[in-house]
């Protein structure tokens, strides 16, 4: 049965490929404005290659006088991101084909760009819900920052605890807004490529499945729609409820990793990280006092390092560095977690006895809350 998934799962890239490369490209060009003399800004990918056409990668422009351009071609409407040196990164905006201008601030750090074309007129109602929505984040952010500095960024559990029940509950207000948004308009290219941003590094939700559901057909037979619908599909195997697959990788001594072992502990939690990632590393102390507070009462912890096979040595250093207990393994270049669409790092996910997935990307604090509650 393997053999045939993965046979059909090689038969759909190869259909995707041969997608990108018949689809018929327009020409546009972008006439940009910035409140810089000079430097370069660079236009990004939102998520993995793989969404984009090949031509469209690696995009930058020279700064003169305030003024720069882009030219290329596209398929469709297409989602990025733009720099400009190293100070300033800006929100998700699309690009159509023709001419578009759009106008930079450097001093609106990650903010949408005023971009002029018609793909990018959100609709009045969006608009309101999308800013009440940010009003309420922007004052959780505000306070969680002078809570920070008010206990040296040792803020206590119980307070903690509620400013992350408060960031779940406008997460998933802001999954019903984009429920609502593609309901709404299913034709919207602005709509499509913040879900596609959204599912690429949130993990999967089952609400997801309903926005993608709304889109047009038009846009669900993009390119980007089939890798979109393949992921989704993938990232549904990983829900809440479903069984933790087997990962291919091993250990510094070469020793394979066991999915058996999930099913020994009362609790193990999955953790995928890579060397080089702050956020990653900012868990780790957190992790080892509740690995050596809960050991012995079945729970464990397995990382799985995603680090590219030019950077063995600074996973293995990592672990030394930040002295870490439990069993390390290698996904080299991180294989294992594109395969099942894990984009974000740390992701993790927790696991019962039995292997199933329980939570997905839980918080040390809340992890220290559930174990203090199951265990003790």
């Amino acid at each position: 049965m393997k053999k045939y998934f993965l046979i059909s799962l090689i038969g759909l890239c190869f259909c995707y490929n041969l997608y990108a490369q018949k689809a018929v490209l327009s020409p546009f060009t972008i006439q940009g404005y910035i409140n810089a003399d000079t430097g370069t800004v660079k236009l990004i990918l939102l998520t993995d290659s793989s969404f984009y056409p090949k031509g469209i990668h690696g995009l930058s422009a020279q700064v003169k006088k305030g003024r720069f351009s882009f030219q290329g071609h596209l398929p469709y409407p297409q989602g990025f991101e733009l720099i400009y040196g190293s100070s300033y990164l800006s929100s998700l905006f699309v690009i159509e084909k023709g001419v578009q201008s759009i106008t930079i601030n450097i001093d609106s750090n990650r903010t949408t760009p005023d971009v002029r074309n018609q793909v990018m007129k959100e609709p009045a109602e969006v608009k309101n819900l999308r800013n009440g929505l940010a009003a309420k984040m922007n004052l959780l952010y505000h306070t969680w920052d002078s809570l920070n500095k008010v206990y040296q960024r040792k803020i206590p559990k119980n307070i903690e605890l509620d400013l992350r029940a408060k960031q779940n509950a406008y997460y998933a207000e802001s999954d019903q807004n984009l429920l609502k948004y593609a309901t709404a308009y299913p034709n919207s290219y602005l709509a499509f490529w913040k879900f596609i941003r959204l599912s690429s590094f949130s993990g999967h939700e089952k609400i997801f499945d309903s926005i993608f559901n709304q889109f047009s057909d038009s846009l669900k037979n993009t390119h980007a729609g089939r890798v979109l619908s393949k992921n989704l599909y993938i990232g549904g195997t990983l829900g809440m409820g479903k069984r933790f697959p087997s990962l291919i990788s091993v250990s510094d001594q070469g020793k394979k990793l066991d999915s058996t072992s999930f099913l020994k502990n009362q609790y193990t939690l999955i953790d995928f990280w890579y060397s080089n990632c702050g956020p990653c590393i900012a868990q780790f102390p957190t992790l080892k006092n509740l690995y050596e507070k809960y050991k012995a009462s079945g729970f464990e912890i397995v990382g799985v390092s995603t680090d590219k096979e030019k950077y063995k040595t600074d996973w293995q250093n990592a672990i030394k560095k930040y002295q870490l207990l439990w069993p390390q393994y290698w996904d080299k270049n991180g294989v294992e977690a594109t395969k099942m669409s894990i984009n974000a790092f740390p992701t993790n996910f927790l696991l019962d006895k039995e292997g199933m997935i329980i939570r997905k990307n839980i918080s040390p604090v809340e992890l220290e809350d559930f174990l203090l509650k199951q265990i003790n």
